[in-house]
């Protein structure tokens, strides 16, 4: 099929693109890639993959082949095939789970080869695609085959999400006060941070690799008349941390502290997991609380401030399968925050919790279909929580309304849970 040649159904998918590509996937849709091989795409290959071998390099050595000319390597043209999962089938947010391959013509340097992929299944259930895969020549000879098993990753919105409810008004209710959340370039800490900066707070909005992210938040709360600054650093690591309260200290006092950063959540049966998984889990989600909470704590208690963690309900009750080191992690979370509240309680801090059911954010967004909808069944209110659920709790008890709670966990739940 050439480039600009799409079937139907190619368009239909492709119309796609800007929401969830693996609704438009059917059994059938077909689409390709081209590409002429050049030598520059021969040594660059070389280059990348080691293979010098002269079969694919030396005209000499490949003029006294029974090939008379160079051939180019195997995984080159194949390569495309990366491309075609990549960019076109089913393309955007797609995972490659296996190929196989069968060679059965060589290429040469000059020629075109065209990948094309058609689908062969659609399972719901794991948001996998079954795809034919051939490449062939510009003679049409085919000159691979094989079959292709991808995954579709669900993927979080990553332009300005559109809010669940109207912003509020510019209110006074934390006028005065300096808020940090921490992972607050994305999902529930972005909402937070929002929620905090329109009832007056100054806001430093925290960020490690989501620079661009942490900027746009930024320009999105000083339009709408709000104070905020950003301010760069991995909550597990003490130097980082300690770094970003010196910078903080510096420009005055800190009131609110929200303990937001987490990791993807990690899904796998416990016969699959390895300690050092549980290990990674309590750094991030314990770990990056615990050295932020002890770095801001002299400001904290100067101002008599708030903290908040955000912890999940997943760690209530029965928890949520195969999602352990998560769990777990979060399990201590709880047990670090009645700990704090009990020893900051007489210094003047407050220190609670906001434990939300499963929140359609990308921490999530490899949690099937099924399970999404086993959640909205089973909850009172039909819906999953959203970000700005999250941050009405984590307002509320960093507002002047919670003085004189502490050691509490506020369930974000929908009713889901009931204590």
């Amino acid at each position: 099929m050439p480039d600009n040649e799409r079937s139907p159904e190619a368009s239909e998918a492709g119309a796609s693109d800007h929401g969830d590509r693996f609704a438009a996937l059917r059994v059938g849709y077909k689409d390709s890639v081209k590409k002429t091989i050049t030598r520059e795409d021969v040594d660059a290959f070389a280059r990348l993959s080691g293979d010098y071998n002269a079969l694919h390099l030396d005209d000499e050595f490949a003029a006294r082949t029974e090939f008379e000319q160079r051939v180019v390597h195997g995984f080159l043209h194949a390569s495309l095939l990366s491309t075609l999962v990549g960019m076109k089938i089913p393309g955007r947010g797609a995972l490659y789970l296996s190929q196989s391959i069968d060679f059965t013509r060589p290429v040469f340097i000059g020629d075109t080869v065209e990948a094309i992929g058609v689908v062969t299944s659609v399972d719901a259930g794991t948001r996998t695609v079954g795809i034919e895969t051939e490449i062939v020549n510009q003679r049409g000879e085919s000159v691979l085959k094989g079959e292709a098993r991808v995954k579709v990753l669900r993927l979080a919105e990553q332009t300005k999400p559109e809010r669940t409810r109207k912003a509020t008004a510019m209110s006074e209710l934390l006028t005065g006060r300096v808020a940090l959340v921490t992972g607050a370039s994305r999902g529930i800490g972005r909402s937070v941070a929002r929620a905090l900066a329109e009832h007056g707070a100054t806001v430093w909005i925290n960020f490690n690799r989501s620079e661009g992210a942490a900027d746009e938040l930024a320009r999105e709360i000083e339009e709408q008349g709000g104070t905020c600054a950003t301010v760069k650093a991995d909550v597990t690591d003490a130097a980082d941390v300690a770094a970003m309260a010196e910078q903080i200290g510096a420009a005055g006092q800190l009131d609110i502290l929200v303990n937001n950063a987490g990791p993807k959540i990690q899904s796998a049966s416990f016969e699959d997991l390895q300690w050092a998984d549980m290990q990674s889990a309590v750094e991030q989600i314990v770990g990056g609380a615990f050295h932020t909470t002890q770095a801001m704590l002299p400001a904290l208690k100067a101002s008599k401030g708030k903290i908040v963690n955000v912890l999940t309900s997943a760690a209530l009750g029965r928890t949520a399968y195969s999602w352990m080191p998560y769990v777990t992690a979060k399990s201590a979370l709880l047990g670090f925050s009645k700990n704090l509240a009990q020893e900051l309680g007489p210094a003047g801090v407050n220190v609670n919790m906001v434990s939300p059911t499963m929140v359609d954010t990308d921490l999530v967004s490899n949690v099937p279909d099924r399970i999404r909808q086993m959640a909205i069944s089973r909850t009172p209110l039909r819906r999953m929580a959203n970000v700005d659920d999250v941050a009405g709790a984590v307002l509320f008890l960093a507002s002047p309304y919670a003085d004189f709670i502490t050691g509490e966990n506020l369930l974000v739940t929908g009713g889901d849970v009931m204590i």
